[in-house]
């Protein structure tokens, strides 16, 4: 259970871009303490628990496995850019789409632009993604540019050079040096939300 809940605490973490020492210092704890939690070596008492699960817009019910839920909902974790790139990751919301993704492995983002219509991914999506940090020629990843701006986009890497390819034709693909970005999660299926 200390593993599970340590590794949820954790990849939320990530996902919003919330650095282990900025987490522990907004809810009270020592960055070491944090630290062997998400790393399931040491055990979280109910308030740190709450505080952080707050912190992170989780539940902590949900966390522990007292809600009697038989499934785990999703975290939306906020908007992700299919346009120009946008600030991080804000605003959560639940749902439960279990049947066929591992919540523990996967994550959403409402898709806020048009970049990626072409792939079928519309303004107002939910996007739903794989965490990971790989991706391969061609996958759609979540890619954070700079540390600051997150976006959709198709992924190519050629030598050091990482391309962003946007999937409209009034958009062009955008290059990188690969040391400016960070893949946080592959695409891996989609939720639409609104009728076209």
């Amino acid at each position: 259970m200390t593993s599970s809940v340590g590794r949820m605490i954790r990849e939320a973490r990530q996902a919003r871009g919330v650095s282990l020492r900025a987490l522990a210092s907004q809810v009270g704890i020592h960055f070491s303490h944090l630290s062997k939690i998400e790393n399931g070596q040491d055990k979280i008492g109910r308030d740190s628990l709450t505080r952080i699960a707050e912190e992170l817009g989780l539940d902590p019910d949900l966390m522990l496995g007292e809600a009697g839920h038989q499934s785990t909902p999703f975290r939306v974790l906020g908007d992700i850019a299919a346009g120009n790139p946008i600030e991080a990751i804000e605003d959560v919301e639940t749902f439960d789409l279990t049947k066929t993704f591992d919540p523990h492995q996967h994550f959403l983002l409402r898709v806020k632009g048009t970049s990626m219509i072409l792939a079928g991914i519309n303004d107002g999506d939910l996007a739903i993604v794989r965490y990971t940090s790989v991706a391969k020629n061609g996958d759609i990843v979540v890619a954070v540019v700079d540390s600051s701006e997150v976006t959709l986009k198709r992924f190519r890497r050629k030598s050091n050079i990482v391309t962003l390819i946007p999937a409209n034709e009034q958009m062009q693909p955008r290059e990188f040096p690969a040391a400016r970005v960070e893949i946080r999660g592959v695409f891996a299926g989609l939720v639409r939300t609104k009728v076209q």
